[in-house]
């Protein structure tokens, strides 16, 4: 048994980093899925040494289980495909991957460690998948499972995981020779253009992460380098121009393109909707309509209690012009959740995310804990403005995540201060 669950914490560690590198490519390999089922056959399996810590929030997450479990009961009830009431319950189901983390109790610092060497490699692999795509067409055609290129990638994901890369590095928990770290920086860089290039929501789930951390960071020395880093940053951009422009990648079906336009357009609609490129004010238009038709039914209407359910496409259900059975979810995870499930679990959706979020002010807050709640934040800044939890690539990294913060707390597994070498103080849990 020993033996298969070093297997699995490896396969965890391999499959996770085959989702923050090729992201939607690797998405219907269906391996998150496999992953999950195979940790709850080990964890039943060993439920007598299993444990957890039990509070508000874990309660709460343990309620969503228990209530998507009776909603799928219901979709099947309704007639709905199995599945699809499968596929949209998975947004509530990939909680199970907080609880697996906590089956790798025992083995917390080299599971952060092995984070660490994912997202040390991350700007590097991302910048060579690009540079393929761009000028190799075979590799930009190339598709190992369902109908997406293996480069295929969603570009408000990619900030995310650019934010965790970064602030890894920023900590010394990522170790590079000096030239290797401002190579690091450019690769950042080069690939934060490209996500705020295709992605609004990328763009700011990446500054509000980074400026989070800043603000409730008690190390004042690193809050000085960030200051240092913040002037250098033009720089960084300009070093990083060449090979950004140089990069060719097709226009997407929003009509998003690489370019310094680009970029201009999609800072300046964030803030004013009188934008000159209709199809980002178009994009804010139709995501505003089917909201406000959303809060209508549901705060306003029958669907107040229970919301619509599981099963059907959203999008077909409320009418959305112009969509197909694609597209299922309202670009929005709370929105999702207010649609699907009603107005009481929306709210106790959100009183968990103030649960999680409010503990970043604690003034004791370890380093590493603080970092984890940075990334908690851009993961929910993306989440509100994209299909994100709801499938593999955002919720498979998020709850891992989140089941790492709580494993943390719990056990007081902790990195030593900002030297990124870790120790284990092991509590009562």
């Amino acid at each position: 048994m020993a033996l298969l669950k070093r297997l699995y914490f490896d396969a965890y560690l391999v499959i996770y980093a085959l989702y923050a590198y090729f992201n939607k490519g690797i998405a219907y390999s269906y391996l998150s899925e496999a992953l999950l089922i195979l940790g709850l056959l080990l964890i039943l399996s060993q439920l007598r040494s299993y444990a957890f810590a039990w509070d508000r929030r874990m309660a709460i997450l343990l309620l969503f289980l228990v209530l998507t479990a009776g909603y799928m009961v219901r979709g099947v009830m309704q007639h709905y495909s199995l599945k699809d009431v499968v596929r949209d319950s998975v947004m509530f189901n990939y909680i199970l991957f907080a609880f697996i983390i906590y089956f790798f109790k025992d083995e917390l610092p080299r599971f952060c460690k092995g984070l660490f060497k994912i997202y040390k490699w991350y700007p590097l692999v991302i910048c060579i998948c690009f540079l393929l795509s761009s000028y190799v067409p075979s590799f930009r055609e190339l598709k190992l499972f369902g109908d997406f290129s293996i480069f295929h990638y969603k570009f408000g994901d990619m900030g995310v995981h650019l934010l965790v890369a970064t602030l890894f590095l920023l900590n010394g928990y990522i170790k590079l020779p000096r030239r290797f770290l401002i190579a690091n920086y450019l690769l950042i860089a080069y690939a934060f253009l490209i996500a705020s290039s295709y992605s609004r929501s990328g763009m700011v789930s990446f500054v509000a992460g980074v400026g989070v951390f800043f603000l409730f960071t008690a190390n004042m020395e690193l809050k000085q380098r960030m200051k240092y880093y913040l002037k250098l940053s033009p720089v960084i951009i300009l070093l990083a121009l060449p090979l950004y422009l140089s990069t060719n990648l097709e226009e997407n079906f929003q009509g998003r393109k690489l370019g310094i336009g680009q970029l201009k357009e999609n800072v300046t609609s964030i803030f004013s909707s009188n934008s000159d490129n209709g199809s980002l004010s178009d994009n804010k238009v139709w995501r505003l309509v089917w909201w406000a038709k959303i809060i209508d039914y549901t705060f306003l209407g029958e669907y107040f209690l229970q919301g619509k359910g599981l099963g059907m496409s959203l999008a077909m259900d409320d009418d959305i012009v112009g969509t197909d059975d694609s597209l299922r979810s309202p670009h929005s995870f709370h929105l999702t959740v207010l649609a699907r499930f009603g107005v009481p679990l929306f709210f106790i959706w959100l009183y968990w995310v103030y649960l999680h979020g409010i503990r970043i002010r604690r003034k004791q807050q370890s380093p590493f804990l603080l970092v984890l709640m940075s990334c908690f934040v851009a993961f929910i800044v993306n989440a509100s403005f994209d299909v994100y939890l709801e499938g593999p690539m955002g919720a498979f990294p998020f709850w891992t995540i989140v089941g790492l913060t709580y494993a943390c707390e719990a056990f007081g597994i902790k990195l030593a201060d900002d030297t990124g070498e870790t120790q284990a103080q092991t509590s009562n849990a």
